[in-house]
């Protein structure tokens, strides 16, 4: 059969290679053949190996090349040092789809880097790899198991992850929970090419999932990963569960994301499971619950408290006090308690704590209480050890913990609806030249970058704020007091100001908080002007700025007063414009080792300093870029019009929606309608918010502004696929005719190419004349759809071409 095409989704195989496919027991080439063979797989196998014409039965080759048939995806469980060789074979083959699959944690160093540079080497358009731990890729629907788990019984959770002892743990509590996988994906976080992200983007729109877990790889790039992340979970819920040590401020970093991109945060095995509980059980959400138990539970309530849910715990004369039924229950009695609390009108959810007894009824307790579950509409959850099911804990504290994450999950949801306010009139901008001038000197500096003044070592404030740049997430403000820190990310937002000021809960300091942030945000644009910290401390009765510049290594002290190695200052390394007058110095640097290089170097001193940057750069870390991407800065900031005019452009910003909301209101209806293709006089909350916080890394919007500063005109795109984006262009009635139309579309087009999509649609009504004649002379083809008789399909290639390449913006 035909390969499919490459990139895709996630696979549906029909027909798969496994190389190194072996009868040999307990070798991994036998592990993984058993594992196909013995599922419910329907697709054609093919085994690769040297010494067998069968294996297992089957027909048996000893190279890919004596293969005729096409074939989806090839296993590939053979030692690294058969890769070279292999991935060649696959490329002349045109076998598009690797999974390789090792015991890695048995392998040595030499191995992995074996592995490791066949497949930076190789991996690419031509051939995409997959580097899998062993517990290799399911699909249960389907009855594939590539791996050396158990089968997973199929479900509605798809699976993640950077270990097969996470995923084997994973399938633990789905089990218990009486659930199971719709696709599931273990790969080497170390050496696959293949990222998380990219396997986030295949795993698509699914009706057989209703919620992700991921496991969190924080080696890959966190851009990438979290905008694939945002993207997904506005069709899925999904869950991040963190395996690695998070220390405070990576926890408030993640947090921050979690607001951004809508997915629930788990840091341990505890919160996980309770958070499968709260997703997969579609609790709603409640700050209130009443509590009944066969043992004390009083102690619950503290717990409750501060996950923010008031727990009740009824008193009834003379069986009942503080929730406490006493420690022998009889079964009846206590299904015949949480019948009575339930009716009550004060009860949004029950609790049943179910603690083991001398007589052994709890089994009998927790089938009383399952059959009085399905007779209410209200929750009852019930914690047992001996039980099992979504609304099933071993212990009260998940319980809790799993009705706070539902809390948590309905609050994300909200702040997804949350319009950012515009920004201050107050607020200062700036001065580049100043800022550098002032960058050593702690008191100007704090003034140039209108800042309260500076005071070294406010040693008790009760709030900090904290701009600074995370080694792995980039240009963060942190803010902490003695129990909690919190943080937000750049491009900082009036949410993010909000977000701060009820954090210090010190609204007299409003103007200084907001200034703070407002250059903040031009640090982060110019990273070159202070790369130190910038902190402001915060007390009752004042508010100080205070720097920290980076530090440099000093020299270790050593009895012949000679410094290290390590310690050695390096001298100032000499500019490219240095070179320029070395040029015969570097040649002859060159002379006697390379000749060719040297008459290089001496005829072209700019390739001399592009040659010594690179020599004495080479093994500096690169700072991490920020995790949310930045707004677009390469574009024309006005544009002259057919009419004379002169309008600004910008990218939009989430502080100006409610102004495109103005500028909605006062389009015609008509304009309205072919634009949103519905009667409508202004856009709806949740919608404006999501046009309004855009995700620069796969989406991104332009607005145009008259000489008034009301908005004239927004286009935009958003993703549709990874490879498509969807278009929207508004203009005013009064802008028509002008050419801003086409402007504003070649900016979409243009930062849609840059973000890398191949293609560029939109569905147009076709009454709506001026948009088709805008698309046709844009490029795009233009198609009747096959879903809707009323409608154009429009679509422009944004694959690179020689005459693409030459298309410049008017400045």
């Amino acid at each position: 059969m035909n390969t499919q095409p490459m990139p895709g989704y996630f696979f549906m195989p029909q027909h798969i290679i496994l190389v190194g496919a072996s009868e040999r027991p307990h070798t991994l080439g036998e592990r993984i053949l058993t594992a196909l063979l013995g599922s419910s797989f329907q697709g054609e196998i093919t085994p690769v190996n040297l010494r067998h014409k069968t294996v297992a039965g089957l027909p048996s080759y000893p190279n890919l090349n004596k293969i005729d048939d096409q074939a989806d995806l090839v296993i590939v469980v053979t030692p690294p040092d058969s890769y070279e060789t292999l991935f060649k074979a696959c490329r002349k083959k045109q076998l598009h789809h690797l999974i390789l699959i090792q015991d890695w944690e048995s392998l040595s160093e030499e191995d992995w880097q074996t592995a490791r540079q066949a497949i930076q080497k190789h991996h690419g358009q031509e051939l995409n790899i997959s580097v899998c731990s062993p517990a290799g890729i399911q699909l249960p629907t389907q009855g594939l198991n590539t791996g050396l788990l158990p089968d997973f019984p199929a479900g509605h959770v798809a699976l993640l992850t950077g270990q097969a002892a996470v995923s084997s743990e994973i399938d633990v509590m789905l089990r218990r929970m009486q659930q199971g996988v719709s696709r599931h994906i273990s790969l080497n976080y170390d050496l696959s090419p293949t990222s998380a992200a990219d396997w986030i983007n295949r795993f698509g729109h699914n009706r057989h999932t209703r919620i992700a877990v991921v496991q969190h790889n924080p080696a890959e790039n966190q851009r990438k990963l979290f905008s694939a992340i945002r993207h997904f979970a506005r069709h899925t819920p999904i869950i991040v569960y963190c395996t690695h040590a998070v220390d405070d401020t990576e926890r408030a970093i993640l947090e921050s994301l979690s607001r951004h991109c809508n997915f629930l945060l788990t840091l341990n095995h505890n919160e996980l499971a309770a958070a499968l509980h709260a997703r997969l059980s579609e609790i709603k959400p409640s700050n209130q619950l009443t509590a009944l138990g066969n043992t004390p539970i009083g102690w619950l309530q503290p717990i409750a408290a501060e996950m923010g849910i008031q727990l009740t715990l009824p008193s009834e004369k003379p069986n009942l006090q503080n929730g406490y039924l006493g420690s022998i229950p009889t079964a009846a009695h206590y299904r015949s308690m949480a019948a009575q609390q339930l009716q009550q009108n004060h009860t949004q959810a029950l609790l049943a704590v179910i603690a083991p007894s001398a007589e052994h009824n709890e089994t009998a307790i927790g089938k009383m209480l399952n059959h009085l579950a399905k007779q209410t509409d209200k929750p009852l959850l019930i914690s047992s050890h001996v039980s099992d099911g979504l609304l099933h804990f071993p212990n009260p504290e998940q319980a809790l913990q799993a009705l706070y994450l539902r809390n948590v999950a309905d609050r994300l949801q909200q702040i997804q609806h949350e319009i950012a306010p515009a920004k201050s009139g107050r607020l200062k901008n700036i001065d580049g030249e100043a800022v550098a001038a002032a960058k050593d000197h702690a008191k100007n500096l704090a003034a140039v970058l209108h800042l309260p003044a500076y005071q070294n070592d406010n040693t008790y404030p009760l709030v900090k704020l904290t701009f600074r740049r995370h080694p792995q997430y980039g240009a963060i403000i942190s803010a902490a007091d003695l129990n909690r820190t919190i943080a937000v990310l750049p491009p900082f937002t009036t949410l993010d100001t909000a977000r701060l000021l009820r954090f210090t809960d010190l609204n007299r300091y409003q103007d200084a908080i907001e200034q703070f942030v407002h250059s903040m945000n031009a640090l982060v644009q110019n990273p070159e002007l202070f790369n130190g910290e910038i902190i402001l401390n915060i007390s009752s009765n004042q508010i100080s700025s205070d720097f920290r510049w980076p530090t440099q290594p000093a020299p270790a002290s050593h009895k012949n007063n000679r410094p290290s190695e390590k310690t050695v200052e390096k001298p100032n390394l000499p500019t490219a414009d240095d070179f320029n007058h070395r040029m015969q110095a570097a040649a002859e640097f060159l002379r006697h080792s390379n000749a060719r290089a040297s008459e290089f170097i001496r005829t072209t001193s700019e390739a001399a300093a592009e040659f010594w940057h690179q020599k004495n750069n080479t093994d500096k870390p690169k700072p991490a870029e920020n995790v949310l991407a930045p707004y677009p800065t390469d574009y024309p900031s006005e544009i002259k019009l057919k009419n004379g005019q002169t309008v600004s452009v910008r990218p939009f910003e989430p502080e100006d929606a409610e102004a495109k909301q103005q500028f909605i209101r006062r389009l015609s209806p008509q304009s309205r309608y072919t634009r949103f293709m519905t009667r409508t006089n202004a856009l709806p909350q949740p919608t404006l918010a999501r046009f309004s916080k855009l995700d620069y890394h796969s989406e991104g919007a332009w607005i145009a502004e008259n000489s008034d500063g009301l908005i004239v005109a927004v286009s935009r795109f958003s993703r549709l696929t990874r490879d498509e984006c969807e278009f929207g262009i508004t203009v005013s009635e009064d802008m028509r005719g002008s050419g801003l139309a086409h402007e504003m579309m070649q900016l979409i087009i243009r930062l849609a190419t840059q973000q890398g999509y191949q293609s560029m649609s939109a569905e147009i009504l076709k009454e709506n004349t001026a948009m088709l004649k805008l698309a046709e002379k844009s490029g795009f083809s233009l198609m009747e759809s096959e879903q809707d008789k009323n409608l154009y399909q429009a679509k422009l290639n944004l694959l690179p071409t020689e005459e693409q390449g030459k298309e410049k913006f008017r400045q």
